[in-house]
């Protein structure tokens, strides 16, 4: 997964995989019966034992450092499981490579490719559009057990295709949503969030949500600009956090086949979306501008400050919740979630990770290969996710379990209400979209320190049609 500000989303979708404690993967695999006494001498004589078919999987080998650790025996611990309830499987776990998207396909096109391996469906398109990857039809002809209905089918949607494909299977994820701080809102006399709540919305309680070290809010024509002790927002340049902005406008940054961004990112309403995000830091001063906001981090990380109620609002994903409850700033009443404001519609995104068969793979290992991804996407194992809280299992009685007894049942159905307005990333769909990110992350920091918003777009646009050859 890529580095920069991108990590923390990168890790989720690394660690979701099977990272929960030993005792609780116990359930996972029920235990064998024992063997049946061999027969008598006089008996007919047995059939051969079946030699075993290694299985050669990826992504369940933890770094040096992360070595006895409970994920790493959480891993271990799973793998010896299957292969307990499988004695026909033999279980080959393959390290994963630094740069691991680009090797597997070097891997593929060689034919030393896993033959199961976990993999970020932001980048799912470049193995997809490779040839290289099983469409899961097939997996479930062999283990009809394996069936869809266990998924989201938003979530499901990242590895489908037109045409009836589909391209791995879910493992878990998260919709972007809006973290808030109900103290910092109680300070300013602001009234929370709701379900319904629109971009009007949040530009008028973001207003009202910049505070001064006097109490006064941005609407004040005394407010204080040199001494800001709450502010209403964070906005940054990463496409990650904004894109769903367009698409809330009915619009979006590149054409449904993904071949060109013009007549869409250039379009009025996608102008309007990126238009309405500028103006939160540069018109309405509710956000600290970039520098600002880099000055403030180093000094004491964000979480921190936003669990202090000094940001009251944020885009971000599940796995954000993690952090801040390793904060020493962190309680329960600090936090709360809330799907994203509406300009036309609710739309998200959804940041997944899933379980990708090679596409070579037959006859006894492909039935292998769809026995370990029906454990893998099965209750047992996708209830162990819950313990974590770092993704949501993609299995949806997992992840409406795991709602019922969390610690804080409203955050997790805050979520899960989300779900339904989220999208694929495009990384899932289009091979060339992280080239497209790229340009996009540019433009929008552009813009941020000032740039005229339809002259970026234009430039943005110019570059991405040369990136996507239109």
């Amino acid at each position: 997964m890529v580095t920069r500000a991108r990590v923390s989303r990168r890790d989720f979708l690394r660690l979701g995989g099977v990272a929960a404690a030993s005792a609780a993967l116990a359930a996972c695999v029920q235990p064998v019966a024992p063997a049946a006494p061999a027969p008598a001498a006089e008996e007919a004589p047995t059939a051969a034992a079946v030699e075993p078919v290694t299985l050669r999987v990826m992504g369940f080998e933890v770094a040096p450092e992360e070595q006895g650790t409970p994920l790493d025996q959480a891993y271990k611990k799973f793998l010896a499981d299957f292969q307990t309830a499988h004695p026909e499987v033999k279980i080959e776990s393959l390290e994963t490579p630094p740069d691991a998207d680009t090797q597997l396909l070097v891997d593929l096109a060689a034919g030393t490719a896993p033959d199961v391996w976990q993999h970020d469906g932001s980048t799912l398109a470049r193995v997809v559009d490779s040839g290289y990857v099983l469409d899961m039809r097939k997996a479930i002809e062999v283990v009809p057990e394996l069936n869809l209905d266990r998924f989201f089918p938003s979530v499901l949607a990242i590895h489908q295709r037109p045409d009836g494909a589909i391209y791995g299977l879910p493992n878990d994820f998260t919709p972007m949503v809006i973290y808030h701080n109900p103290e910092a809102y109680q300070r300013a006399n602001v009234p929370l969030p709701t379900e319904d709540w629109t971009w009007d919305d949040l530009l008028e309680k973001a207003q009202l949500l910049t505070l001064d070290k006097e109490g006064r809010n941005r609407t004040d024509a005394n407010f204080d600009e040199n001494n800001v002790v709450q502010w209403g927002f964070r906005v940054r340049k990463w496409v990650f956090e904004w894109i769903y902005r367009t698409w809330q406008n009915d619009s979006d940054v590149i054409s449904p086949d993904g071949t060109t961004a013009s007549g869409y990112l250039d379009s009025p309403a996608s102008i309007e979306a990126i238009q309405f995000l500028a103006d939160l830091m540069l018109k309405y001063k509710v956000a600290p501008t970039p520098s600002a906001l880099d000055q403030m981090v180093q000094a004491l990380g964000f979480n921190d400050r936003f669990l202090r109620g000094e940001f009251a609002n944020f885009d971000r994903g599940h796995w954000e919740l993690v952090g801040l409850r390793k904060s020493p700033e962190y309680k329960p009443e600090r936090v709360a979630i809330v799907r994203q404001p509406a300009r036309k519609n609710h739309a998200t995104v959804i940041y997944e990770s899933g379980w990708i068969i090679r596409g070579d793979v037959t006859g006894a290992t492909l039935k292998a290969a769809a026995q370990f991804v029906e454990a893998t996407t099965g209750r047992a194992y996708q209830d162990t996710k819950a313990i974590t809280g770092i993704a949501i299992a993609a299995n949806q009685a997992s992840a409406e379990a795991a709602a019922d007894n969390a610690e804080q049942p409203e955050l997790e159905r805050a979520f899960l209400a989300a779900v339904a307005d989220g999208r694929p990333p495009y990384g899932s769909k289009f091979a060339k979209w992280p080239a497209v990110e790229t340009i996009l992350d540019s433009m929008m920091e552009r813009i941020l320190a000032g740039g005229a918003v339809a002259d970026e777009v234009a430039a943005a646009v110019t570059e991405i049609n040369r990136e996507l050859g239109a």
